[in-house]
């Protein structure tokens, strides 16, 4: 989970990066309508579009938490399918208690 978070960190930076270089780029298109830059346009726009995504579905599953807090019940269950995180905290459960967890 933690080389995840280092790999996002690096995709935001990148994204950073290439929103300056598109910025630059911008402005010298404005000056000089050259193919080269046009091309270089087009090829920063697409980086930082695959970025972008990358960044939106690499962190949908890493996001998803189920938390339960402060309950008195006679049972609990907990149930959630893929990846994410399950918390039970300051509860009295007098029967049972189960947790499960899918893919």
């Amino acid at each position: 989970m933690r080389e995840n978070g280092v790999l996002r960190l690096l995709a935001v930076a990148g994204s950073v990066v290439v929103a300056a270089l598109v910025n630059v780029t911008t402005g010298m298109l404005t000056q000089n309508w050259s193919a080269a830059w046009w091309l270089c346009t087009a090829v920063l726009v697409l980086l930082g579009a695959a970025l972008a995504v990358w960044q939106t579905v690499s962190g949908r599953t890493e996001g998803r938490r189920q938390h339960i807090v402060d309950v008195q019940s006679g049972s609990l269950g907990q149930s959630m399918n893929g990846p994410g995180e399950q918390v039970v905290r300051h509860a009295r459960v007098e029967g049972d208690l189960s947790q499960r967890q899918e893919g």
